[in-house]
This record gives structure tokens, sequence and C-alpha cells, in this order.
């Protein structure tokens, strides 16, 4: 207080006065000095990737990593044409949210694991990218007469904007790329949103994101629906020729592997299902909580209700269940929980070539796995089932089922044989057959 009321009466004093000017501006001048040359430091690339974000490698690593390099992160970063008011208020907000965290190492790894940043349309909007790309020489063709976009794919980028889509609603990972080259090291995995953090962020680029507004175009005039999540909006269709030109290949080159239909779709489409219930058990989370923002905002509300990209499921981004069912025989695919009960018994009797789609039959005793699931002779008649010891390598028909008949009696086997199903074998009984097999067999 002494040395308020000291400057007070300095300039109240005609002698002091000019003395007192002077040594306000000094100071003024000082202090505007330091702000400068701080704003200046702290927007540094340098200060950015060494300083405060330095605990997030998979940020820094990723942005060295993009075409952005030579762009400085606060161009991004903050809003331009900003005020120097608000700047200084953003470098506030920052020394007090990020810094304690930095300070602390317990900033998350990796940054913005599901991309919010991306999906928040006040922190991120359009106009953050617009200043240097403009959407007007986007909708050119090129020598093919495609769009001038990646060759095969079709974009319009007015139908998005003109309904609020944000540019990093899609394009999320230029700034930040996590493709070729790009090698995370030093991230911790650490439990955010339900699930452990991976070092990968998702990429809204690929199709999986895109169907978190598009959905399944309409199948013999009825909606699509899948167990999972999946775009509702109701022009956004997820037709393929909205999107891709007759030149674009459709089947992926995952698809193009040997022997992909009969020992890896099957496998590979369980992985995936359990990564995704895995990730929305419980409540589907969605990038956007409206009331966090303005409610007036079209970039705000042409995001309400969009589901996580991870709580999308690959293979029903260009698959139906119809299309599933359809190719198994009519038998409903995946199958439902509580399948292997009365459901798979009424399937086995009355869709058996389906089953084999699947389930085939081995020469030995009918065990031979195929994809990722037993046959009929694995389980029925294995110990869990009849009590009684039962060896894969060992033929049944001929050896395992006269013994197992003997300890335990035929009352289970009548889950699945009819009464008459013995003596239609043992009347008829073919001695040659038996002969046969055993000199073909290597079983003693």
């Amino acid at each position: 207080m002494k040395l308020i009321y000291a400057v007070r009466d300095a300039f109240k004093n005609t002698r002091t006065r000019p003395r007192a000017i002077i040594w306000l501006g000094t100071v003024a001048a000082a202090l505007t000095l330091v702000v400068a040359i701080g704003v200046t430091l702290t927007t540094s690339y340098w200060f950015c990737a060494a300083i405060c974000h330095y605990p997030q490698f998979d940020a820094v690593e990723a942005y060295n990593n993009s075409t952005h390099t030579s762009v400085a992160c606060v161009t991004c970063h903050k809003q331009p044409g900003a005020d120097p008011v608000s700047f200084l208020l953003f470098k506030v907000e920052a020394l007090f949210t990020e810094l304690p965290p930095t300070i602390a190492r317990t900033s998350s790894m990796p940054i913005n694991p599901l991309s919010d940043l991306a999906m928040n349309p006040e922190k991120h909007p359009s106009k953050y990218c617009t200043q240097c790309h403009r959407l007007e020489n986007r909708g050119g063709l090129n020598q093919r007469g495609e769009p001038n976009t990646s060759q095969g794919i079709i974009m319009n980028h007015w139908a998005h904007t003109d309904l609020g889509v944000t540019c990093t609603t899609c394009h999320n990972r230029v700034g930040h790329n996590e493709g070729a080259g790009y090698q995370p090291h030093g991230y911790v995995l650490t439990e955010s949103y339900g699930v452990v953090n991976q070092p990968l962020h998702d990429n809204f680029m690929r199709m999986t994101a895109c169907f978190r507004c598009h959905r399944f175009p309409e199948d013999d005039g009825q909606t699509v629906s899948t167990p999972y999540p999946i775009g509702q909006y109701a022009d956004a269709t997820g037709d393929c020729s909205i999107c891709h030109t007759p030149s674009f290949d459709l089947v992926p080159s995952n698809h193009k592997v040997p022997h992909f239909v009969e020992g890896v779709h099957g496998p590979w489409y369980l992985e995936i299902a359990q990564s995704v219930e895995t990730f929305i058990d419980g409540p589907i989370p969605t990038y956007n909580d409206l009331s966090k923002y303005d409610q007036s905002n079209p970039s705000v509300t042409a995001l309400d209700g969009v589901p996580s990209v991870r709580a999308i499921n690959y293979c029903y981004t260009c698959h139906t269940t119809r299309f599933c069912d359809d190719c198994h025989g009519g038998i409903s695919m995946p199958h439902a929980e509580g399948y292997r009960l009365q459901p798979h018994i009424e399937d086995g009797k009355a869709k058996a070539e389906a089953c084999a789609t699947c389930h085939t039959a081995s020469p030995v005793n009918n065990t031979a796995r195929a994809g990722g699931g037993d046959t009929c002779s694995a389980c029925h008649h294995s110990e869990k089932y009849t009590g009684a010891p039962f060896d894969a390598s060992i033929n049944w028909e001929w050896i395992q089922h006269a013994q197992v008949a003997y300890q335990i009696g035929s009352e289970a086997c009548y889950d699945c044989h009819s009464v008459t199903s013995c003596s239609s074998c043992h009347v008829n009984f073919d001695r040659g057959e038996l002969n046969k097999w055993r000199q073909s067999s290597s079983t003693p």
C-alpha cells in the first residue's frame, strides 16, 4: 500500500510528476517487452514440444510426421485473428490447466485419446482450417472426371459443411499424422473412458468413422439394423455409389489374403466384435455433450449423438446381418447368446448343410476345427458331455462309441439320435467296411 501511496503522491506533486511519468513508462515498456518475449517463446514449437508437451511424446512425434511441420502449433490451436486480450486469456488458461499435469507427469498418453478435440466445434471450428485451405478449390474434377480428392472417392464437402459438420470431424489426423513412419514410444497405458488407452488415435478418414453418421441403405424396403451403433441420419446413406466411383475396388486389401473366407473372417469378426463390445459396455460414449456448448451453433447441433468411432463395428460398414445369414444358409450369424442350447439343435437337424459351411467333418472322428468352432463330435462325444474319456485322435465311429455306450448306456445319445439310429447301423452292419477302415487307418 505504501508503494501505491508513493506513486499517487509523485503524480500529485508538480515537481516529481515528470520523473514519475518517465518511470511509469519505463516499467510499462519493460512489462510489455517481458510479455511479448514470453508470449513469443511460449507459442514457439520449441516451447510446445520441449517444455509444455514434453511428456506427451505421441503428439510431438505425430506432428513431426505430418505435412504441417512448418505450421506453428498456435495456428491450428488458437482462433485466427484473435485480439490480444483473448490471446493472453488463452495463455492463462493453458498455464492453469496444462502446466500442473505436465509437471506432475499425469498427462494422458496418448493425449486426447478419443480425439474429442477434433469433435469439439467450439475449440476447433472449421475456420482454423479454412484460413489456409479453401473449400472452393476442393470441388473440381480430375482428368478421369472424378472429384478432386483421393482417387475413386466422391466427396462433396459442401454437403457436410452446410449441415454444420466441421473439418476436423473427418480430418482429425492431418496435423498429427500417425501413418507411415510414425513410431510411438514412451506412452503409458492408463484407463480412460472405460478402456485402456492405445498408442494410436482413431483415424476419422477410415470408413468406420464415416458410419458414425452414415447408415446402411435399405434392404428390400426395410431399414437395416445391427446389434451395434450406426449412423441414423436419413440423408447420410451408406450406399456405396454415393461415396465411391465405379472405378473404385470395393473389396479391401485385407480381404485378399489366402483362405480368407474359410479361415480368416470368422475369428477376425469375433475379435472385432469383442473389441467393440468391450468399449461400449454400458452407455455408448458420444463425443458431444450439448450442455457444454452454444445451443444455437449449427456445428454443435450437427454432432448431437454422434457415437465414438470405436463403437462402430467394422464389418457392418459393408455387410448387413442379412448378408451373413444368407451366406450361412439362413442360420442367423453370429450365433446369439444361448444359441448352443435349443436353437442349435433345431438348426443342426434342419440345416445340417449350412452348419457344415463352418463345421466340416474330419475323416478321423468328425472333430476337425474350422472357422474357430468345433463340430458335433468334439462337443457331444466329449468327456464333458458323456462323462466318458474322449480322444480326438482316435476314430469315434469304429472304436470309441462302443466303449462309451457300454459305460454310460444310450440315454444321452438320444438327445441327438433317434432310437432307431443304433439298429439302422447294426442291423445292416457290413464287416467289409470295417476291414476297409482297418486297412486304411493307422489306428490299431
